[in-house]
């Protein structure tokens, strides 16, 4: 029955996705009503054992109880076992109880499953039998599940599970000899195949006693920093004071990855402390969905501003930038040529790495049609190329997903040899007025072949010119390097993406794949130039590895981010308003410079603007050496009353100063983040923000 839910459900969301259109909220209440009436057609009445069944079957119990009672007196155990009881899902257990990293030893050697849902413990529980007259009704052993100084209890066997080895098989057949255990080889996601199986797909019997660790190895609440994670380093912007020219400007490449908010997320859940480096700001709020306008001139996108005062400094005030990407509709979009480049060495075997993205996976070819090719290249101790381009109709469909299932986990990690096959793969099959795109789906790290983040980013900046484009999805946890898969995209015109639920992956490849798929905009930049007159001093949250020179705007071979179709990007810079005073430590440059206010510019002397926004941008089929397209959008701040939107992304941004522990977060703390999101919590058809909500409510309860 819970099997059949999920996937009524799972091809709900997924047309509700495909088509983009109406209320959510309605939508999700339709939902509910569909899943009740189909639960009251299928729902069986209960079948009730007939009294000579209830009899055999009390029998059988006796019989097994009076076994392990004697079991009891053979062993003469000091120490009596208890059994520790869980439910377990059985879904949960065909994709995780294979993987070797699942597979736990202490001292009494222990399996432990893994599993995404909550498992829930029952009191332990000892077995208390009491002997009667013999006859049919009295011979029957009563169970009393109960503790009592008379209870024995049946004593739990120890035994060894043998590591199962991880291999490919022969030949360049990257899954061959692996499947459901009889050989066939079209396993199902993470099982393993080939006579090797421990469970077969096709078994619909799962156990649901699981024999877990005492209580006293059991990890804390608060688990330290995973130490095989790898961030690149960021300062936060400081405070500048547009004292001369140069002091005024403010430049930056946007950016809308939202990998560091998912990730953010998981470690929040699992109770990991976060580190600073883990937390971009701009990616936090860039995750969210705002309600820009559409553009309305011949710009592939919009620009959006407003402000309020700062909700943690009352002085100040928060201005905000949106920017938002041209909806494409879906039936107009250009032929897709991708090429998926699969991690699948050892580290990717636990469910939520192999398995989940095979799952998320399937979201993508939702969105694939006849005009598409699909390629997969897959790298583990070797690259190999696991499936030609291949056209997405209905045939080439199931062909994809059955060699996506026949992929298993094995090997050391050989990625730089394995984007080299995958640019090839994409330059063979190159559409010329199409979309040429990678997609790096991996848990972390290089470590063999050419592995450092110069060479890599080279490498993909170079294949960017080209045409051909890579974008990142980041999988699990302990040796993620956020820092080299941050660089790779910001260098290969793509995005980085991180997906720790099925829910994210139905996010990432099926709801935002348009904007993945199709650029629409590269290359942009954004420069805001403060009025002196009006800005005292200025810092842009976030960004802290976007930033770019003053000369980098007009600089047109200057590489800068990409804004896909229906993408949207926000800035928010906090603003301390000019009062004549000077800004921190008087500042004397006037043998070279010009105090601001000594010589303005007679048009703009009296001008209301705070500030004057740059944009420059190339199309997607533009070359390096190609001129970019300017324009301008001027604010004046008109104090105007704070929408819900505004509130809204000023508790994503100072929750992230205060995961990063900011300096400039003043009287923030995490009770106003939460009153600020409540009230900005809007319109919420897709929950994302109340998602936001109960992360900060449960850091809230750790404090």
């Amino acid at each position: 029955m819970d099997n059949h839910k999920d996937q009524l459900l799972d091809e709900l969301l997924k047309e509700h996705a495909k088509h983009g259109a109406g209320n959510d909220e309605s939508f999700l209440k339709e939902i509910d009503e569909r899943v009740a009436v189909n639960d009251t057609v299928l729902e069986m009445p209960e079948r009730k054992p007939s009294p000579g069944n209830r009899w055999a079957l009390g029998s059988g119990i006796a019989a097994c109880i009076a076994i392990g009672f004697s079991v009891h007196y053979v062993t003469k155990s000091n120490q009596p076992d208890t059994i520790a009881y869980h439910e377990v899902k059985p879904s949960a257990l065909q994709e995780d109880a294979l993987a070797p990293s699942s597979i736990k030893k202490d001292e009494t050697t222990m399996l432990s499953l893994e599993s995404d849902e909550s498992v829930i413990e029952r009191p332990e529980m000892t077995v208390q039998v009491e002997r009667e007259a013999s006859s049919p009704a009295s011979s029957m052993a009563k169970v009393i599940a109960e503790n009592s100084s008379t209870a024995r209890s049946v004593p739990v066997p120890t035994f060894e599970v043998a590591e199962p080895a991880l291999d490919f098989g022969s030949g360049d057949d990257f899954g061959e000899g692996w499947g459901d255990g009889d050989g066939s080889g079209g396993g199902g996601f993470g099982h393993l195949g080939g006579g090797r199986s421990l469970h077969s797909k096709k078994s619909k019997i799962a156990p649901q006693i699981a024999i877990c660790p005492p209580p006293h190895i059991r990890p804390p609440v608060d688990q330290p920093v995973l130490s095989g994670e790898k961030y690149g380093g960021l300062i936060d912007n400081k405070w500048k004071a547009p004292v001369d020219e140069r002091s005024s400007l403010s430049t930056f490449a946007v950016d809308v990855d939202t990998a560091s908010y998912a990730n953010i997320r998981r470690m929040i859940r699992e109770g990991q402390a976060i580190p600073k480096d883990s937390v971009r700001i701009e990616e936090m709020v860039n995750y969210f969905d705002y309600q820009y306008a559409q553009p309305t001139d011949k710009h592939p996108f919009a620009v959006n501003m407003d402000s309020c005062a700062s909700p943690w400094d009352s002085n100040n005030r928060i201005v905000r930038i949106g920017i938002q990407g041209k909806e494409i509709v879906r039936e107009q979009r250009p032929a897709t040529n991708l090429v998926f480049l699969l991690d699948v060495s050892g580290s990717m075997n636990n469910a939520n790495k192999l398995p989940l993205l095979k799952q998320s996976m399937q979201y993508l070819l939702e969105e694939l049609n006849e005009e598409d090719t699909v390629s997969i290249v897959v790298y583990a101790g070797a690259s190999g190329l696991a499936l030609p381009a291949t056209r997405v109709d209905d045939i080439g469909r199931q062909k994809i997903l059955e060699k996506m299932n026949s992929l298993n986990a094995g090997g050391s990690t050989a990625g730089g040899q394995g984007i080299q096959l995958a640019y090839k793969q994409a330059q063979d099959n190159f559409k010329k007025d199409g979309v040429n795109r990678i997609i790096l789906a991996t848990d972390g790290d290089f470590n063999v072949g050419v592995s450092d983040n110069a060479s890599l980013t080279k490498m993909v900046k170079e294949k960017a010119k080209s045409g051909t484009y890579i974008s990142v999805l980041g999988f699990g946890s302990g040796n993620i390097n956020d820092a080299m898969l941050e660089s790779i995209t910001n260098n290969g015109n793509g995005n980085y993406s991180y997906i720790d639920t099925i829910k994210e992956g139905r996010k990432v490849l099926l709801e935002d794949m348009m904007g993945t798929m199709v650029t629409i905009a590269k290359d942009v930049k954004v420069q805001v130039e403060m009025n002196p007159n009006k800005v005292k001093a200025y810092r842009l949250i976030g960004y802290a590895n976007r930033m770019l020179p003053p000369e980098a705007f007009l600089d047109k071979k200057v590489d800068a981010g990409e804004i896909g179709a229906g993408h949207t990007v926000t800035a928010l810079y906090e603003i301390i308003p000019a009062d004549g005073k000077p800004f921190g430590a008087q500042i004397d440059a006037s043998r070279y410079f010009e105090k601001p206010e000594a010589k303005p510019n007679p048009a703009l002397k009296d001008s209301k603007e705070m500030m004057f926004v740059k944009l420059a941008y190339k199309q997607p089929d533009q070359k390096i050496e190609d001129e970019s397209t300017y324009f301008t959008v001027p604010f004046v701040d008109g104090k105007s009353e704070i929408t819900t939107d505004m509130q809204f992304a000023t508790s994503v941004g100072l929750f992230g100063m205060i995961l990063r522990d900011s300096e400039n977060k003043g009287n923030g703390n995490l009770a106003k983040v939460l009153t600020l999101a409540k009230a900005g919590k809007g319109p919420d058809g897709k929950g994302q923000r109340t998602e936001f909500i109960k992360l900060v409510e449960k850091c809230i309860e750790k404090e």
